[in-house]
């Protein structure tokens, strides 16, 4: 008889290509067998705990590589330990970790502080990426080699100033770099000169209301940013992502290069297709943060090309803040920081989505484990549900619908646009390893369970 710790039955599997009933095995962390849902099987297997699943679906470790956790150097508005919980509560059992912290990890004295700061205080398995700025170029071929870092970040326009942008020449030679190195960039694509006319002009109105900051980040400005950053990776042969996709120009653009041979990519997120530019009316700064929402003919575009396979990768861009750095942007939208939080309603919106008949399982697998997990050079550990990979699974329920209540929120951050809001399907269970640090809502991994995760090669 086979013997393992953790034997998953009666779910449905799901991967990027079918979805089939069957039986799980877990053994060490690493899914040991997979097998038909029959009692013969069960029969055959001592398991030290067995799940009955009741018919629920078992999706690969959903991972998110856009999380902003604000630590080290804002831990007030979010940290690491309690992202990590907001993750598992999420379904999310990888997280990858942007620059954007302080100091910003563009030396490898700021990565050391970043992996101080993570280390023991995970609840999921994470990674980093590392930034790219005009004045680090020559750092990071040693960078991208020395810390296993997922990808080179960098912004096309203003973003903080601690963190400048790349305009074109060090842009240029940035992507030069990362093509040499092997790396993957990933990119923020903003026209930030369209950017700065534009607020100038809307801030002369004296308009102060959220329509009037969506204003100030036109589709033009992210188009332009994608046709031009698109060019770079052309000429020089880099492999890239273009990061929040929010227009759906921007993925007919990356699909066609993609279609010609460029190595790119498109990351979307998901307030981009729950919200329009007309809840800027009620929600002002809690739905503020850039690139913008448009209008509901660019959402219902962007979920047909979503259904086409034109988003490669979810990301939640989970970047929250204080409920008192928002509020002064209810009367004056110029006053509150970019940025909303998102990793724990990240896969309920697109798991709705399904129930909608908007897209299937199976593509909604594609994107939030199975592409990612390629493009950053996690798998074949994650990403897939595979004899011999690692045991991550998100458990989800399709039937339930709930609406999301501040006692539910894990993040540190207890306010979300999403409150009060009924959607259906959720995450019932998240399992990292073989270890369940999620059920029905509550923590129950430990601490310091999180695994830090160095780039492997990509598949």
């Amino acid at each position: 008889m086979e013997k393992t710790d953790l034997l998953l039955t009666n779910g449905n599997i799901v991967t990027a290509d079918e979805t089939f009933p069957g039986v799980i095995g877990v053994k060490d962390g690493k899914i040991s067998f997979i097998g038909s849902s029959s009692l013969h099987v069960q029969l055959h297997v001592q398991a030290d705990r067995a799940i009955d699943l009741s018919g629920r679906y078992i999706l690969p470790g959903v991972i998110d590589p856009h999380v902003h956790f604000q630590d080290p150097g804002f831990t007030d508005r979010e940290d690491f330990e309690h992202g990590t919980m907001a993750a598992a509560a999420g379904g999310v059992t990888t997280v990858i970790s942007p620059p954007l912290d302080f100091p910003p990890t563009t030396t490898l004295e700021a990565v050391k502080v970043k992996e101080d700061a993570y280390r023991g205080n995970a609840y999921v398995d994470y990674a980093i990426h590392i930034g790219a700025t005009s004045e680090n170029i020559e750092l990071l071929p040693q960078l991208w080699k020395q810390t296993g870092a997922a990808a080179v970040k960098m912004f096309m326009c203003f973003s903080v100033a601690e963190f400048p942008f790349v305009q074109d020449e060090a842009m240029l030679q940035v992507l030069e770099t990362v093509a040499e190195a092997g790396a993957v960039a990933i990119i923020h694509a903003e026209n930030d000169g369209m950017l700065k006319a534009m607020e100038k002009k809307v801030r002369r109105t004296g308009k102060k209301d959220g329509v009037a900051y969506n204003m100030t980040h036109p589709a033009e400005a992210e188009i332009e940013a994608i046709q031009r950053a698109i060019y770079y990776l052309e000429i020089t042969g880099a492999e890239g992502v273009i990061l929040h996709v929010s227009t759906a120009r921007g993925l007919e653009l990356i699909h066609e290069a993609k279609e010609r041979g460029v190595k790119v990519w498109a990351e979307s997120a998901p307030h981009l297709f729950q919200f329009t530019v007309d809840d800027m009316v009620q929600k002002g700064p809690y739905l503020k943060f850039s690139p913008v929402m448009h209008d509901k003919e660019n959402q219902a575009k962007m979920w047909e090309l979503m259904k086409k396979g034109y988003v490669d990768y979810i990301g939640s861009d989970h970047s929250p803040y204080t409920l008192e750095e928002k509020k002064p942007g209810e009367t004056d939208i110029w006053k509150a920081p970019n940025g909303i939080p998102g990793i724990e309603t990240s896969m309920a919106v697109f798991l709705n989505a399904v129930n909608e008949g908007k897209i299937t399982l199976n593509q909604l697998v594609k994107m939030t484990s199975h592409n990612t997990a390629r493009i950053y050079g996690l798998a074949p550990a994650k990403g897939t549900i595979t004899v011999g990979s690692d045991a991550d699974f998100t458990i989800v329920d399709l039937n339930l619908k709930k609406a999301l209540t501040e006692s539910d929120l894990k993040s540190k951050c207890k306010w979300s646009p999403y409150l009060g809001m009924e959607l259906k399907g959720w995450p019932v269970m998240t399992i990292v390893r073989g270890n369940i640090v999620c059920e029905n809502g509550k923590i129950t991994g430990a601490k310091g369970f999180g695994k830090y995760l160095k780039r492997g090669g990509k598949l």
